[in-house]
C-alpha cells in the first residue's frame, strides 16, 4: 500500500487542522525540521480512518482547510513515545508562530493528531481537539497566506528554544505566552482586555504602587510616548475586570462605550501579540524577559540601551486602520446580552 504523499513509511507525524481562510498561493509549503502546510485539497485521507475516528470526527477533519503537519523518520514508528512529542511540540509552536503573526478566528474547533506510516497505512495513535483562536469585534478577516506560515517559522524556533530549555528563569514569559494564548479563545470582550493587558504587565513587571504610572511610561518603549492616556484606558480595564467591576462597562448598554471597549480589545491584543513576536525571535530579548530578575534588570539600564535592544516601537491603533464600527451592530457589540 503506498502512503498519502505527505509522509512516507516509517516515519511519525504530528498535524494541527484549522478552519480558516487561506489564500490560493497556499500548495504543499515546506519549512525545516519536516514542517509541513497543506490545504485541504492537497490533503489525502486515508479511507480506514472514517471507520477509526467515526464519521462525526472525520466531518471536523475535512472541514478544516489548513493542515499543519511534522514529520520524521523513526526506528520504531509503531511505538507511541517522546518521538511524537516532539513532533506535536513542532507543529504546536508553528500553529502559535501562526497566531502571533495573525489575529484570525476561527468558529469551529481545531483537531490535533499524532501516529506513523508502516506499510504505506497511517495509523493514528492520539487525536484530540484544541480550543481554536475566536474572532473578536475588530477582527483580521484577511485569509491566511503563504508568508503568514513562513513569517511565522522563526518565532517557532524562538518558541521551541523556549519550551525545551533546561533553564527555569524562563517562566515569566511562558506565563505571558500562556496569558495571549488563554485570550485568543476567550469569548468574552472584557475578559479578552483584561488578559491581554495582563501580558503586557509582564513584560514590564511594573512595582507595587506604581503600577498605572509605570505601565504609562514603561509601554513608551512598545508603543511611543504619546499613548499614555490609551495605555492607562487599557489598564484601568484590566483593573475593573480584575476586581469585579465590570458591571461600570456592561451594566447598561451605550453603543460607545461598547466600541470604545472593541477598541481596546483590539489595541491591546495588537500590542502584546507584536511585543511577544519580537521577542520570540530576539535570543537576546529571551534573556531580557524570562523573569521578574531579568526584566527588573532591563528596565533599570538607561534609556538609549533598552531602545538600542529592543528598537522601533509600533503604532498600537494600526490594527483599528481601515475598520468601519458603522458596520458593526449593536447585537454584535452586546446589546443584547
Amino acid at each position: 500500500m503506498q502512503a498519502p504523499d505527505w509522509i512516507e513509511n516509517n516515519q511519525k507525524f504530528a498535524l494541527i487542522g484549522v478552519d480558516v481562510g487561506i489564500t490560493d498561493d497556499i500548495n504543499r509549503f515546506e519549512c525545516p525540521g519536516g514542517l509541513i502546510g497543506l490545504p485541504n485539497a492537497d490533503f489525502e485521507f486515508p479511507e480506514h480512518w472514517k471507520l477509526w475516528l467515526g464519521s462525526l470526527r472525520i466531518e471536523d477533519i475535512e472541514s478544516c482547510s489548513l493542515y499543519l503537519l511534522a514529520t520524521m523518520a523513526s526506528t520504531s514508528p509503531s511505538v507511541l513515545d517522546a518521538e511524537n512529542k516532539r513532533l506535536q511540540g513542532a507543529v504546536g509552536d508553528w500553529f502559535t508562530g501562526l497566531t502571533l503573526i495573525r489575529k484570525f478566528g476561527s468558529t469551529d474547533a481545531a483537531f490535533t493528531a499524532t501516529g506513523s506510516c508502516v506499510n504505506g497505512v497511517i495509523d493514528v495513535r492520539q487525536f484530540g481537539s484544541i480550543d481554536p483562536p475566536l474572532a473578536s469585534i475588530v477582527h483580521d478577516d484577511r485569509p491566511i497566506s503563504r508568508k503568514d506560515l513562513q513569517d511565522a517559522f522563526p518565532i517557532a524556533r524562538g518558541l521551541a528554544k523556549l519550551r525545551q530549555s533546561t533553564d527555569h528563569n524562563r517562566w515569566r514569559l511562558h506565563r505571558c505566552m500562556n496569558l495571549y494564548q488563554e485570550a485568543r479563545c476567550e469569548r468574552g470582550i472584557l475578559e479578552r482586555i483584561h488578559q491581554f493587558t495582563r501580558c503586557i504587565e509582564g513584560l514590564i513587571a511594573p512595582k507595587q504602587g506604581q503600577t498605572l504610572r509605570q505601565f504609562k511610561s514603561r509601554t513608551e518603549l512598545f508603543v511611543g510616548p504619546h499613548h499614555h492616556e490609551l495605555m492607562g484606558d487599557l489598564y484601568r480595564v484590566r483593573s475593573d475586570v480584575e476586581h469585579l467591576h465590570e458591571n461600570q462597562h456592561l451594566e447598561e448598554f451605550d453603543r460607545q462605550v461598547r466600541i470604545h471597549l472593541a477598541k481596546l480589545e483590539a489595541v491591546s491584543e495588537w500590542v502584546s501579540r507584536s511585543c511577544l513576536a519580537r521577542i520570540l525571535r530576539t535570543s537576546e530579548l529571551v534573556l531580557h524577559f524570562g523573569n521578574v530578575a531579568a526584566i527588573g534588570h532591563f528596565w533599570a539600564k538607561p534609556e538609549a540601551e533598552r531602545r538600542a535592544l529592543w528598537g522601533d516601537p509600533i503604532n498600537p491603533c494600526a490594527t483599528l486602520t481601515g475598520f468601519n464600527f458603522n458596520r458593526v451592530s449593536d447585537g454584535e457589540l452586546g446589546a443584547h446580552e
